[in-house]
């Protein structure tokens, strides 16, 4: 009873501050602790200004002088629309890791204490609040950066009041988003239900993007719409928004007072294991926590293994794995549609290093897909040994699924690139030939050592680098050399008949002398 009465005190915050305070006076960081992050978010963002730099340049078109070329209404169209998907995934993120968690410590015990729940939440809700506002700002002046060109105010240029309304009602937006996200937390109906609503605006913009690549009809339409707005339609939007974000936001702050633990407790365990693994780039982690959860207390129906060779057996359940759990795949499948995306809305043409990193990222996700067994085989050979094969008999077997998964997307999205006329040309879905050299890298990425943050390596004149980060950064660049003849063809805009052989022969090659290598050496 002492403790009910306690919890509920005018000064139960005042408490809550004197603990967080006790608590970070003992656990004070080091200013090399400051220096890493800081020097982690100007690389960031230098990497994200070099991306934005060709989509916020349309901000300094004069309104009635806009390019009106196919290529530049189709960057408006396809940006507005990866605008709108970039949103709508940056709330499935949030969805998935909460919104509203706690650090693990705070989750563990303070959750738990009858101190004020308001006042404890009252830090994760701020943090949550912050990072609502400004990707939602950012969001709302790449909105108005894609419509720049075709938006004519009556004095000729941009006036500055736009770009502030528009950062005002891409910040209100996305705070209101991520208030309801966080009110439908403890429910899980309704949280599924706002991730449904999440991923079909996700997939809706995605699908008219992509609709707009071969339908003139559309691109004008949408054209148009941006040509009518005016200030009043700024101002009217960045006003509802703002009111709309402050409704969702004070009805929250009610709900935090009785937040349930239970829900706050299981989302902090999981966006903490998410944060730790991304801060070690330990992304392998982040793969095995997902099958482990996807699988724990599943009944599966016992078959027969099937008659074929040993190896071949033990690569039979990368295939079964692969047709139990569809979705992971499916949504890689969907991906395919993004290096067209890409290059309309951000350079506005298809080719380019960046869309030629989309292709090969892409198609190392798909065979990631297919790589279960490679993983496990290095923790524990066991069942290897029991069949009696060598390490690479099921090496090679394990490597057809990555390689045909690897070549099917790129098949796939080599296709979409010439289908809505970004490519010219019938060679670039043969190019897809560059999977089975991709599909090395992918091999090497999922046989690499788990990551040891406490092994350092040793110092070098360029400073330290650990050995783990080394072996994933030489799989990446084992992916990028098997697939070199594509990158140069998909960079420059051009392929032929002798592209087309030059990846046959460098896939081989790349396919042949890693399986060789991980033979002869066990790995």
């Amino acid at each position: 009873m002492t403790a009910v009465a306690v919890t509920g005190t005018a000064d139960a915050p005042a408490r809550v501050a004197s603990v967080r305070s006790f608590i970070g006076r003992r656990s004070r960081r080091s200013w090399l602790d400051w220096y890493a992050a800081g020097f982690a978010l100007v690389i960031g963002a230098i990497y994200l200004s070099d991306i934005l730099v060709s989509p916020l340049h349309r901000l300094s078109a004069q309104g009635g002088q806009a390019t009106a070329t196919h290529t530049a209404a189709l960057q408006a169209v396809t940006g507005a629309g990866l605008v709108i998907g970039a949103g709508a995934g940056l709330l499935l993120l949030a969805q998935a890791l909460g919104p509203l968690v706690l650090s693990p410590a705070d989750a563990s015990w303070l959750l738990l204490t009858p101190l004020s729940r308001r006042g404890i939440l009252r830090r994760p809700a701020l943090s949550a609040a912050a990072g609502a506002t400004l990707a939602g700002a950012l969001l709302g002046v790449l909105a108005l950066a894609m419509a720049g060109p075709y938006l004519r105010p009556a004095g000729g240029s941009l006036p500055g009041s736009w770009l502030a309304l528009s950062a005002v009602a891409g910040a209100g937006s996305c705070l209101a988003a991520v208030a309801v996200e966080a009110l439908v937390q403890p429910g899980a109906r309704s949280r599924a239900g706002a991730g449904v609503i999440a991923a079909a605006l996700a997939l809706v913009a995605l699908a008219g993007a992509l609709a707009a690549q071969a339908s003139d009809a559309l691109i004008r339409a949408v054209t148009a719409v941006f040509g009518g707005l005016a200030t009043p339609d700024f101002t009217t939007a960045a006003i509802a928004a703002a009111a709309v974000a402050c409704l969702a936001w004070l009805l929250l702050w009610r709900e935090l007072a009785a937040f349930p633990a239970a829900s706050l407790r299981t989302d902090s365990a999981r966006s903490g294991r998410v944060l730790l693994a991304a801060g070690a780039l330990n992304f392998s982690l982040l793969f095995w926590i997902a099958e482990d959860n996807h699988w724990r207390g599943r009944l599966l129906r016992s078959r027969p293994w099937p008659k074929l060779p040993p190896a071949t057996v033990l690569a039979w359940a990368d295939w079964r794995r692969l047709s139990r759990r569809p979705g992971p795949l499916a949504m890689v499948v969907i991906a395919a549609v993004f290096p067209a995306l890409l290059g309309a809305a951000f350079t506005g043409q298809a080719h380019g290093i960046l869309i030629a990193a989309s292709l090969v990222a892409g198609a190392m996700a798909a065979g990631l897909q297919g790589t279960a067994g490679a993983r496990r085989d290095m923790d524990s050979a066991t069942m290897r040994r029991l069949l009696g094969v060598g390490p690479g008999q099921v090496l090679a077997a394990r490597s057809v699924l990555p390689a045909l998964l690897c070549t099917a997307w790129l098949a796939l999205a080599l296709t979409v690139l010439p289908a809505v006329g970004a490519l010219s040309g019938w060679w670039w879905p043969a190019l897809a030939l560059a999977g089975p050299g991709v599909a090395a890298g992918v091999l090497r990425l999922a046989r690499t050592a788990p990551v040891d943050p406490g092994n350092r390596g040793p110092d070098l004149p360029g400073g330290n680098t650990p050995p783990w980060m080394i072996s994933r950064a030489i799989s990446i660049a084992v992916a990028a050399g098997g697939s070199f003849p594509l990158i140069a063809a998909v960079r420059h805009g051009h392929a032929d008949a002798g592209t087309l052989v030059a990846q046959l022969l460098v896939s081989v090659i790349a396919g042949g002398i890693y399986l060789m290598i991980a033979a002869a050496t066990g790995r």
